[in-house]
C-alpha cells in the first residue's frame, strides 16, 4: 500500500497544480533521477521538449477552462446528466469526506470531485486515518467510476506530449491499482 500511496500523492500534486509548479518540477526531476528509465523520466524529458510556455496553457486549457472545457476535472461533470460541476455525486463525495472526518479547505471556492485532489484525499485516509477500507470506497464509488473517461479525454485534447503521457500513464497506474487490490468499481452512468 505504501508505493500506492506514493504514487497517488505524485499524480494527485501533478494534477492539481501546473507542471511547471516548483514543486511539481521538483519532484519530476527528484523522481526521474532515481531512475532513468522510469515513467518519471519520461515525464521529465517530454516536459522539457514542450516548454514552460507551452505547459502552461495546456494547464489552463485542460484544468481552469480557458473557453470550453474538453477534459473537465471534476467528477460530478461527469456523473450528473447535466453535466453539471456542483451535482449529486458531488454531494455524496462531501458526506463520504464528512463521514471520515475530512475537510478539504483549499482555500478557493472549488469541488472537492477534482481529479487530481481526490487522489490527495485518498493518501490522507491511508496516511493519517489508516483506513484501507474507506480508501478503497472512495476508489470504488467515487473515483474510479469516472476517471478513466477523465484520462481519455485529457490525453485526446492536451495539447503537449507531456500531458498527454501524464493521464496514459495515470490510466494505466489506476489500472493496475484496481487490479492489485481487487476494486470493483460501481456502475454509473458516464454522461460527459
Amino acid at each position: 500500500m505504501e508505493q500506492i500511496t506514493i504514487l497517488a500523492r505524485v499524480f494527485g500534486c501533478l494534477f492539481y497544480y501546473p507542471l511547471t509548479h516548483t514543486n511539481n518540477f521538483e519532484l519530476v526531476n527528484a523522481m526521474s533521477e532515481s531512475d532513468d528509465e522510469s515513467l518519471f523520466a519520461g515525464l521529465a524529458q517530454r516536459m522539457a521538449i514542450d516548454g514552460d510556455s507551452a505547459l502552461v496553457t495546456d494547464f489552463q486549457q485542460l484544468f481552469e477552462g480557458m473557453d470550453v472545457m474538453s477534459a473537465p476535472p471534476w467528477g460530478s461533470v461527469y456523473l450528473d446528466r447535466e453535466h453539471v460541476v456542483f451535482g449529486d455525486s458531488l454531494l455524496r463525495y462531501r458526506e463520504f469526506l464528512v463521514q471520515h472526518q475530512m475537510a478539504l479547505d483549499t482555500g478557493m471556492r472549488e469541488p472537492e470531485d477534482q481529479f487530481g485532489l481526490m487522489l490527495l484525499a485518498l493518501v490522507n485516509l491511508i496516511e493519517q486515518h489508516h483506513d484501507h477500507a474507506a480508501a478503497r470506497v472512495l476508489l470504488e464509488q467515487h473515483l474510479l467510476p469516472w476517471c478513466y473517461r477523465y484520462l481519455e479525454l485529457v490525453a485526446k485534447n492536451a495539447q503537449t506530449q507531456t500531458y498527454q503521457y501524464l493521464a496514459i500513464t495515470t490510466q494505466q497506474w489506476l489500472r493496475y491499482v484496481q487490479q492489485e487490490l481487487a476494486l470493483t468499481p460501481v456502475e454509473m452512468k458516464v454522461y460527459f
